[in-house]
């Protein structure tokens, strides 16, 4: 078919926010809330049984969210972090409809062509939240420091498409890694054991809706060792 041409898009964004270092700078906290209103926001329409990809306007977006960190120092040797997102988007077009999955249980209102009326729902692959976590222990020696770090993130409810459906989303994915090693900061060199995803979580990263219900997910847990040096 033609190629698909979108209108450009305009955004008027507010942000406040707050930034600050408490009890001798051993804890940092960073806060922000926001909104925004998009006139002419650009989405890609993906799929539906015709197995089509169009770039569209809808006629406004709106979204309001805060996001948060934190830092705390509990040790000189023991360092631990903390994140937290929460976003709220809403697209606002009574009249854009967009092709749904074959196979699929669609839950938006659909129209007369049997394309779904895509109007108060959440912009596509937008988490609702996330948070993450992470925390870092070391152990000096005479040459350098044993260490261990750990990493984690959760994710909330993310909708996959334009439509909405009982199928294609996702909602509370998380996925955790673990490192420990030896640094030695002099020589600049550092060798670790590592995992990554070490729960070996399957979590949703896409979704293909033409004829069937396919997703692809995440890379399996990986254990490996890294050896790294800066010159």
């Amino acid at each position: 078919s033609a190629a698909s041409v979108a209108q450009s898009e305009t955004i008027l964004s507010w942000e406040a926010g707050v930034k600050s270092e408490l009890f001798e700078r051993r804890v940092r906290l960073n806060g922000a809330v926001y909104t925004y209103t998009i006139d002419d926001p650009q989405f890609t329409a993906i799929g539906g049984t015709g197995n089509s990809n169009r770039l569209i306007n809808a006629k406004k977006g709106e979204a309001y969210g805060l996001e948060l960190d934190s830092e705390f120092v509990i040790t000189p040797n023991f360092v631990v972090t903390a994140g937290y997102s929460y976003a709220h988007t809403e697209i606002k077009d009574k009249t854009l409809a967009v092709a749904v999955c074959a196979a699929c249980t669609i839950t938006d209102p659909l129209n007369a062509s049997g394309q779904a009326l895509v109007n108060g729902n959440p912009f596509p692959n937008a988490p609702k939240y996330t948070f993450d976590f992470t925390a870092r222990y070391a152990y000096p020696v005479s040459s350098g420091e044993l260490f261990a770090f750990t990493d984690w993130k959760v994710q909330g409810y993310t909708n996959l498409f334009l439509y909405q459906s009982k199928e294609f989303y996702t909602k509370g994915d998380f996925e955790g890694g673990l490192k420990l090693g030896y640094a030695n900061k002099e020589g600049g060199w550092e060798v670790a054991a590592f995992a990554r995803n070490i729960t070996n979580e399957s979590n949703i990263k896409g979704a293909i809706d033409f004829n069937n219900l396919t997703a692809f997910v995440n890379e399996p847990r990986v254990i490996g060792v890294s050896i790294d040096a800066r010159f």
